[in-house]
């Protein structure tokens, strides 16, 4: 049995930036990511042997059916055996590993120990049955599972022996997860202004790996996430460090200072005390703005606009505290792109008309990738604001 494989330089992960492979061209190529668990089962069965997977005219996506068909179409010591009690074995263990994930995940906010022990203790059972320190005697597919921590051994010999000869074995060791990576979650609805200020945020520092988005449905929120997520039943939420942000401009606060990636507020203090008092300004500014939906747009929202244009003339350069987006552009950038959407659709009215500053502010911000990759549909923003402020049904 091999313990050992090439030490190799792992390229750099492909970005929205990067040029695309070769396709098709005889080459085999695995297209993963070095944190996902999923995608570290085909790679260290790539490793042991030899997510989506490219070979022979074909793309392969379900890990399990990854590491399978690497198994049975390339050279390399086989990782399923013969006998057929152990192949069929190997199929029970493998349908119980979606049932084994959402056991330990959901141990993370309840009792870990109780409710994960469950999990474990049919792993200590399931090693019992052949002789050997792996599921099936000898080392198989069924052991390419990460391990979670807390004290999973305590009381079970069997699992730590398991995972003693696992970290014997390079083909695992290369691919482990670095224990200090840990992800973040976004909660959020992709049609929602609040939340899209984080989202910007999230993109523009370069988030995109450490802080995942979960997209929640407002209407037919999920019961856990009120129970084990966010109590208040917020949506956006942002979890990190064992707590939840749900105000939206904490959050983006939060996400500028406790994260790597461009800084969003400037070190200056004069554009810091005058971020201050943009940013305390922003709910009248979207009151303002969308109640003159039922009013007089040009008069009411103007007043709001006019205010902008003012805060842009203060420095120099095309956002609001100078020459590079701020935070500041961040939380006010989703409600503008609502309301001019609205106002030219439904009253003609262009906000951006006698004021060159935003006219300039829009046209900069949407040049940038971070803004851009989170912008509604603007035929989802006039139905839903016409049937929300109108009364009137979509046609």
């Amino acid at each position: 049995m091999p313990t050992s494989s090439v030490k190799e330089v792992l390229p750099s992960p492909l970005d929205s930036t990067s040029q695309q492979p070769p396709l098709f061209d005889g080459t085999t190529r695995l297209y993963t990511n070095y944190q996902c668990p999923f995608a570290q089962r085909v790679w260290i069965t790539r490793n042991y042997k030899v997510p989506s997977l490219e070979h022979d005219n074909k793309i392969i996506g379900e890990s399990l059916d990854l590491v399978k068909y690497v198994d049975a179409h390339f050279e390399g010591p086989s990782l399923l055996p013969d006998d057929p009690a152990k192949r069929e074995f190997a199929e029970d263990l493998l349908t119980y590993t979606n049932t084994f994930n959402g056991t330990v995940f959901s141990s993370f906010k309840g009792d870990t120990v109780k409710e994960a022990g469950v999990a474990f203790d049919y792993l200590e059972s399931a090693l019992q049955k052949f002789e050997g320190p792996f599921f099936l005697g000898e080392v198989s597919l069924v052991f390419l599972k990460e391990v979670f921590k807390y004290d999973i051994t305590s009381g079970r010999p069997k699992l730590a022996t398991w995972i003693e000869e696992l970290n014997k074995i390079d083909a695992y060791v290369e691919t482990k997860c670095d224990p200090d990576y840990v992800v973040q979650m976004l909660y959020l609805n992709y049609q929602c202004p609040v939340a899209q200020r984080a989202w910007i945020t999230r993109n523009y520092k370069g988030l995109q790996e450490k802080i995942k988005l979960v997209p929640i449905d407002l209407a037919n929120k999920p019961i856990w996430y009120k129970e084990k997520v966010c109590p208040e039943n917020k949506v956006p939420s942002l979890e990190d460090d064992n707590k939840i942000i749900v105000d939206s401009i904490e959050m983006v606060k939060y996400i500028d200072a406790h994260f790597e990636g461009p800084a969003l507020l400037p070190q200056e203090a004069a554009k810091r005390e005058f971020a201050e008092d943009l940013l305390a300004y922003t709910n009248t500014f979207i009151a303002t703005a969308y109640a003159s939906f039922k009013g007089d747009p040009a008069k009411e929202a103007g007043a709001a606009f006019d205010y902008l244009e003012s805060a842009l003339e203060k420095f120099e350069g095309p956002f609001l505290l100078g020459e590079v987006m701020s935070l500041v552009d961040i939380v006010y950038i989703p409600f503008v792109e609502r309301v001019d959407i609205f106002l030219k659709e439904v009253y003609k009215y262009d906000i951006s008309s006698g004021r060159p500053k935003v006219a300039k502010w829009i046209e900069e911000l949407n040049k940038i990738d971070a803004y851009l990759d989170t912008k509604v549909d603007p035929d989802f923003v006039v139905q839903m604001y016409k049937k929300r402020y109108l009364g009137q049904s979509s046609n």
